[in-house]
């Protein structure tokens, strides 16, 4: 199972996964690998949701991988 995990913003200025990539947390709950702030929601931007896709509500985030017992 994949997990994806906002992190605090007052704690880490640097978010990277166990493979070392940044990554970003839509409030619409879509997730994306960018170094930076992206510019829009491609997932709101398909919906035709255009200006919940450019109001910058992202939050920094990790993936962990959880083995299933």
């Amino acid at each position: 199972m994949i997990t994806v995990k906002p992190f605090p913003a007052d704690v880490f200025t640097t978010v990277r996964d166990h493979d070392g990539n940044t990554g970003w947390l839509h409030d619409c709950g879509a997730f994306v690998y960018s170094p930076s702030q992206p510019h829009r929601c491609g997932v709101c931007w398909s919906a035709l949701r255009n200006r919940q896709a450019h109001n910058g509500s992202w939050q920094r985030a990790y993936i962990t991988r959880e083995v299933s017992s």
